[in-house]
Parts: C-alpha cells; sequence; structure tokens
C-alpha cells in the first residue's frame, strides 16, 4: 500500500512540474519588466482631475501601500528613485444601478474610478510605460441616512483604490 502511494505521489509531483513549466506560469517575484537599473520608485500624491475631494490621497495610500507589501520594489524619496510613478484621477462617476420599484429612489449606485498613470525614469526623463485609463468600479448601498450613505461611497473609493493599486503594481512589475 505505502509503495502505490509514493508511485501515484511520484506521478502528480512529475504531472504538476510538467504542467507548470509547459502553461507559461512564473512564480510573481521572479521576474520584471522593468530595465534592470530601474531599482526604487518614487510615487508622489496623484493629481485629482474630480469635483471628489480627497480621492487623490485614497488612489496614492492603496498604491504606496501596494508597493510596500509587496516588497519587490522599493520606495524612495524623489531626489533618491531611479524611477517615478506619476498619476492622476481622471473621473469619477457614480449612477443609479437599483431603483425601488415603488417611488422610483436609487437604492444602491456604482461607483466608477479611473486613472492616468505614467512611469519614467529619472536619469534620462525616458517614459518607460503609460496607460491613459485604468478604470474600476464597486456598487455600495443609498441609506435614507445621508450620512451613512456617504460613509458606503467613501468605502467604495477605498475599494476602488485597492483594486486600482493592484492593477498598477502589476501593470508595473510584469514583462512589457
Amino acid at each position: 500500500m505505502i509503495k502505490f502511494l509514493m508511485i501515484k505521489a511520484s506521478w502528480f509531483v512529475l504531472f504538476l512540474a510538467s504542467f507548470l513549466s509547459g502553461c507559461g506560469y512564473h512564480f510573481p517575484g521572479n521576474r520584471s519588466g522593468l530595465p534592470p537599473d530601474v531599482r526604487s520608485l518614487a510615487i508622489p500624491i496623484f493629481a485629482n482631475h474630480t469635483i471628489q475631494t480627497g480621492i487623490e490621497s485614497e488612489v496614492t495610500r492603496a498604491v504606496v501601500g501596494k508597493f510596500i507589501s509587496a516588497k519587490r520594489l522599493p520606495l524612495a524619496a524623489q531626489d533618491s528613485a531611479d524611477a517615478i510613478l506619476t498619476g492622476s484621477v481622471k473621473s469619477f462617476v457614480t449612477s443609479p444601478i437599483t431603483v425601488a420599484a415603488g417611488n422610483q429612489v436609487a437604492t444602491e449606485y456604482r461607483a466608477t474610478l479611473t486613472v492616468e498613470i505614467t512611469l519614467k525614469r529619472l536619469k534620462d526623463g525616458k517614459i518607460l510605460r503609460k496607460e491613459e485609463e485604468i478604470s474600476e468600479w464597486r456598487n455600495y448601498r443609498v441609506e435614507s441616512d445621508l450620512a451613512r450613505t456617504e460613509v458606503n461611497k467613501k468605502e467604495a473609493v477605498r475599494q476602488i483604490s485597492v483594486l486600482l493599486a493592484e492593477k498598477v503594481h502589476d501593470w508595473i512589475l510584469e514583462d512589457f
């Protein structure tokens, strides 16, 4: 019985090794789409081209937090970094998606946030990557209490910012 289990385990390991090597899969952290001379990154606060105050801080905080937690590309001050990631919040749109049948009042909104990102090497000013529209969305509930609805909206913005941060991080560190 033990011999049979060892044979099955060996076949499984062989299958797994051949599957992972043949499908193009690679473990995170092993490759980067950045030039070898880019070993640190500065991320100044994003610009805000919307009327939603504070949204740029939330997005910047999420992007910085993602780079810190991932530990793949260290952050540095702009005067000592190899590259700079600049961004701007281009739009923030809310639209009703669920309406109460009886009174036609919105009970749920969709918040959509779009950012523009530019990655530039500092030593020569070369733009390494640029993406003009990266978007994410989340739904939030409308409450009878206006303050509670605003809290729900802010939580949606926080969640959107985290999703955008993951996209930006992956976009920068994946192969070109």
